[in-house]
């Protein structure tokens, strides 16, 4: 985020004051967003602190609430297997272009999708095992 913001500035500040920026600051500070994204939605979900639907898990019976979780578990893990698969098809079909910004090739910043699509899908899997391990509150009581 820091290196985000210091190219942001840097670039405004440069235009502003010597009327041109660095050319490949937008684009850096994109691709960087993407990652910083692809980290954090994996890190959110290892926290259990993303988005979710808490008005079902209310509605239902205190025994079910752990299997909802599982299913969200295996659905997202299904959302994270696509992202990689999208990924895969996109890198082979243009992957082989180089940014004109950056000089750099497309792949390293589209693969993002891929290192996104694994680290969600990891972090599916290590939730859903940890809920599965976990005793429920009636055998934890018995």
């Amino acid at each position: 985020m820091m290196l985000i913001f210091l190219l942001v500035a840097g670039n405004a500040f440069a235009r502003y004051t010597y009327g041109g920026s660095i050319s490949w600051g937008e684009d850096t500070a994109i691709y960087l967003m993407i990652y910083g994204l692809m980290f954090g939605m994996s890190w959110a979900y290892l926290q259990d602190k993303h988005i979710g639907f808490d008005l079902i898990r209310r509605l239902l019976p205190a025994h079910w609430v752990r299997w909802q979780a599982v299913a969200v578990d295996l659905v997202v893990l299904a959302v994270g297997i696509g992202l990689m698969v999208s990924a895969v098809e996109f890198i082979s079909a243009r992957g082989g272009r180089t940014s004109s910004s950056t000089g750099m090739p497309m792949w390293l910043f589209q693969a993002s999708m891929l290192l996104g699509g694994g680290l969600l899908s990891l972090s599916a899997l290590v939730m859903g095992a940890l809920r599965l391990s976990q005793p429920t509150d009636e055998e934890a009581s018995s």
